[in-house]
Parts: C-alpha cells; structure tokens; sequence
C-alpha cells in the first residue's frame, strides 16, 4: 500500500472505528464507534440521550455523558447515510451550511432514532 493511501486509512480507521488512542477513549463504553465524537445533534434535548446538569456556577448545561446511541456502528452508519443522502449534491461549504441548521439535524436524529431506538 502506498504512503499516502495508508495515511488516509489511518485518518479513517482512528475517526469510524474505536480510535483506542485517544486519549478521552473510551469516553462513553469500550468499542464505540467515535465516527461522531462531536455530537452532530449536540444539543438534542432528547432525555432518552442525556440530560441538563448543573455547573459550578448554577447555570445549566447539557450532558449526553450518558448516550450510546449515536456510538453503536448501526447507528453511527445510518446517521452518515441520511447525511449523504442530504449533502451527495453539495460542496462542501454549501453541505456545511445546509448541516448547520440544527431543526434539520434533529429531524435527522428523530428519523434515525425511529429506525433505530434507544433501548434496542
């Protein structure tokens, strides 16, 4: 394999699969899929996925320390497919822009989340 093609596959193995050399891994269960380390729902407000915590200075913020689901392979891979789906036709800035819109991001999230549920 050449250097450039092993690099790549590198990049790809340490951002879709259990990238055991992070430093913060595992941060929710040992073999997750850290495709979305960034939370691309962040924040869902959805309480089957986490949940409002208390900081030290009493404001609230939200926690998805608690969330398996979008780090299960099914789940990771259904997500990138609806996110394909919506961006094949897209450069990237204009992908980024259109994924930027967060009530279209949950209605990803949700129309994932019916396929494949929480306490599956």
């Amino acid at each position: 394999m050449i250097e450039l093609a092993k690099n790549h596959l590198k990049k790809v193995l340490e951002t879709c699969g259990a990238n055991r050399n992070c430093e913060y891994y595992p941060c929710h269960f040992d073999g997750q899929v850290c495709l979305w380390c960034y939370c691309p729902f962040y924040p869902c407000e959805d309480y089957e996925l986490g949940e409002y915590i208390e900081r030290k200075d009493g404001s609230k913020i939200w926690s998805c320390s608690k969330c398996f689901w979008v780090h299960r392979i099914d789940i990771a891979v259904e997500i990138l497919k609806e996110i394909f789906n919506l961006t094949k036709d897209k450069g990237i800035d204009e992908a980024l822009e259109l994924l930027n819109d967060h009530e279209l991001m949950l209605k990803i999230k949700d129309k994932v989340k019916e396929k494949y549920p929480v306490n599956r």
